[in-house]
């Protein structure tokens, strides 16, 4: 569950927290904000996600024994 405070939306789905000027001019922290989101439902997507959002590149031999499929995510 999420509830972004300045709008007063309640939501309980999978969601990304943004830094946003608007909520830190009110004091607000860095994850005081989120927005739903249907691009993970599950750690590995999870993970992918933020490996593609964040442009985080792995070597060609990356040990993906740990998260399952996870290399689909990082080439």
């Amino acid at each position: 569950q999420h509830t972004n405070q300045i709008e007063r939306d309640t939501f309980y789905d999978f969601h990304i927290h943004m830094a946003t000027e608007r909520y830190q001019e009110l004091g607000g922290r860095e994850d005081a904000y989120a927005k739903p989101s249907h691009d993970y439902w599950d750690l590995e997507s999870a993970i992918g996600c933020l490996f593609r959002d964040c442009a985080i590149g792995a070597p060609a031999t990356v040990h993906t024994s740990l998260f399952g499929e996870l290399k689909r995510w990082i080439q």
